[in-house]
């Protein structure tokens, strides 16, 4: 089997068992059964907040 056919690997959150998602969307632990956690992402990647007003003038 190709590592890409695997998929990502992934850690349960109850048992630390370890294993491939095998492409799957909803891919849960092959040993205990529990769901995977939502994906955090990474910092860089999140939207910036807009301000949206206008910028201050002390003189018009």
């Amino acid at each position: 089997m190709n590592r890409l056919d695997r998929g990502r690997k992934h850690a349960c959150p109850d048992c630390a068992c370890k294993y491939y998602d095998l492409g799957k969307k909803d891919a849960n632990c092959p040993k205990c059964g529990a769901k995977q956690a939502a994906p955090k992402m990474p910092r860089g990647t999140r939207l910036a907040k807009k301000t949206g007003g206008m910028p201050y003038r002390r003189y018009p």
